[in-house]
């Protein structure tokens, strides 16, 4: 791994204001990394997973989403190596989902998004309000829709 890829991106680079060989490779692997986990509900499984929530049913308990969604998001996942599926010849069958050492590796990164959200996201805020006045914006209401389940909340509160 280069030392570039360990740094933050200098601003103000004045190289004819193009973007080199190494700024392609970053961005292309940067952006084959994201998508492994940008699809809705993706980061919330890895998460989930990483508490130790391993059947289903319990992670369906967490989330509000269909069984067909919830199949589909593990099944991408499985599919690009990040969890495991284990079947248990047991009646009824129990199924039961697992981060792969691959799929651990990415909480790191996810640990550290989350770090910086929790330091930057009212900036964020802050900068979509400003922006929304000055160009008289309506606010999306898509992020303002509920993802985890009641229970699943009051738990989170009763933490906090």
């Amino acid at each position: 791994m280069s030392t570039a890829s360990l740094r933050a991106i200098p601003g103000g680079r004045n190289d004819d204001d193009w973007a080199g060989a190494t700024d392609l490779q970053m961005i292309e692997a940067t952006s084959a990394a994201v998508s492994l986990f940008s699809a809705k509900w993706k980061v919330d499984l890895l998460f989930l997973l990483a508490a130790g929530i391993r059947r289903h049913g319990r992670l369906l308990d967490h989330l509000l989403v269909s069984k067909k969604v919830l199949s589909d998001a593990l099944k991408a996942l499985e599919r690009d190596g990040l969890v495991r599926r284990s079947v248990f010849g047991e009646t009824p069958v129990r199924v039961e989902y697992s981060l792969t050492p691959l799929g651990r590796s990415l909480t790191a990164p996810l640990y550290a998004l989350w770090e910086w959200a929790d330091v930057n996201f009212e900036t964020v805020l802050a900068s979509r309000r400003e922006f929304d006045l000055r160009n008289a914006s309506v606010p999306s209401l898509q992020d303002e829709a509920p993802r985890f389940s009641a229970a699943f909340q009051v738990r989170r509160q009763i933490a906090s």
